[in-house]
């Protein structure tokens, strides 16, 4: 069973008489990872705040269709109660930090913390949380002396101590060089694959995302406007993000009919550029 299902699913914001969004339709079984592309204003966010429960007690809404986690509807419960199920972080990290902590390390702690783990228990995940993360060196910094990436990467690790069985991820890297983006969800994606979890990538550009994604969506003004697979959707996707220019000379060049019917659109940068030395 798909532990995240909606269907026919709307969300019209308090006092608003259009849905911020409406007609969303997708499953994501444990164990993958769905994209979610598009612009600003597409609605990702929105759809991010409802997959991690804070409908309606942070963000007051009325939902109608069926939208469920492991067969729970998503709304009605205090998103303290998905604690440990749902674990949400967004493109701002300092707005993630709880401001009670004096050292990584316990920042990371709070929320095992707060559930009566054991001391014991509380250092294990908290070390395997930050080393996940590749930010084992900063446990004994304040978290006020971090920077920008540094706190992003405290952020997602004090998430994993949570240990959720989803987790969503609004534009979570965007502090973070593609490089160290990509080796920390080279990490987050062994994980999602070995443990059954659910990853959610809301991105604003195509490559990151595309690299691990097995299904993806593309939203345009709170509207579904593709879903399948990250190659299916990428044309319809580069009509609304930002790609870099080895993706969009391939698909110029698909567009142009100059390009070999037997080799597939290339959906990462890597595959565009073998894909050009293949041509003939």
């Amino acid at each position: 069973m798909a532990l995240i299902h909606l269907a026919n699913a709307s969300l019209t914001r308090s006092g608003a008489s259009v849905p911020a969004l409406a007609g969303l339709a997708f499953s994501v079984p444990a164990g993958e990872t769905l994209a979610v592309w598009g612009g600003n204003g597409s609605g990702k966010t929105t759809l991010a705040h409802w997959l991690a429960g804070w409908v309606p007690e942070l963000l007051v809404a009325s939902t109608e269709g069926t939208a469920t986690f492991d067969g729970m509807p998503l709304t009605g419960r205090r998103p303290a109660d998905w604690a440990t199920d749902i674990q949400y972080v967004g493109s701002t990290p300092a707005s993630h930090l709880t401001g009670c902590a004096f050292s990584v390390a316990e920042e990371v702690a709070f929320g095992p913390e707060n559930l009566g783990q054991s001391p014991d228990a509380i250092r294990q995940v908290v070390n395997s949380s930050l080393a996940l993360c590749d930010a084992g060196h900063l446990a004994h910094r304040h978290p006020a002396s971090l920077s920008g990436g540094e706190t992003q990467r405290v952020v997602l690790a004090a998430a994993l101590a949570m240990q959720p069985r989803l987790l969503v991820l609004d534009q979570a890297f965007s502090r973070l060089t593609p490089a160290a983006a990509r080796s920390c969800l080279d990490t987050l994606h062994r994980q999602v694959r070995e443990q059954g979890l659910v990853l959610v990538l809301l991105e604003s550009h195509f490559d990151l995302a595309a690299r691990y994604a097995d299904r993806a969506i593309v939203l345009q003004a709170g509207r579904q406007v593709a879903s399948g697979t990250p190659r299916e959707v990428m044309d319809t996707a580069l009509q609304h993000v930002t790609a870099c220019d080895a993706l969009r000379a391939a698909q110029a060049a698909r567009a142009a009919r100059h390009w070999c019917p037997d080799i597939p659109a290339p959906v990462t940068p890597l595959e565009a550029l073998q894909a050009f030395a293949a041509q003939k």
